[in-house]
C-alpha cells in the first residue's frame, strides 16, 4: 500500500462541503466583472475602514457605498465582505 492516498473524514459532512466550496471558489470568481466604481469601492473595502470613512473617501453617500458593497459581495458569491475581499485578492483584482 505504498504511496496510496487514504481519505480520512475528520470533519462532519457539512464542514467538508464548506471546505470544498471555499477551496473551489475560484471557478465562480474567474468571471467576476466589476464596474470601475466597484473596483474603487473594493480597494477601499480592503483597507477595513468603517462605512462612513469609506463613503467619504469615495465622495459618495453612505447608502450608495453600502449598495456597491452589497453588489460586490453578491458578484463574488461571497457570504460577507471579508470573503469577497479574500476572493478579490486571490483573483488579483486587488493587491
Amino acid at each position: 500500500m505504498a504511496n496510496a492516498a487514504i481519505r480520512v473524514n475528520i470533519f462532519p459532512q457539512s464542514i467538508q462541503e464548506q471546505i470544498h466550496e471555499t477551496l473551489n471558489w475560484h471557478s465562480q470568481t474567474d468571471r467576476v466583472e466589476l464596474t470601475n466604481r466597484e473596483k474603487e469601492v473594493l480597494q477601499i473595502m480592503s483597507l477595513a475602514w468603517n462605512d462612513e470613512e469609506a463613503a467619504q473617501a469615495l465622495n459618495i453617500s453612505l447608502y450608495t457605498y453600502r449598495a456597491h458593497r452589497k453588489n460586490i459581495v453578491n458578484k463574488f458569491n461571497a457570504k460577507n465582505q471579508i470573503e469577497a475581499i479574500v476572493r478579490a485578492f486571490r483573483s488579483k483584482l486587488i493587491h
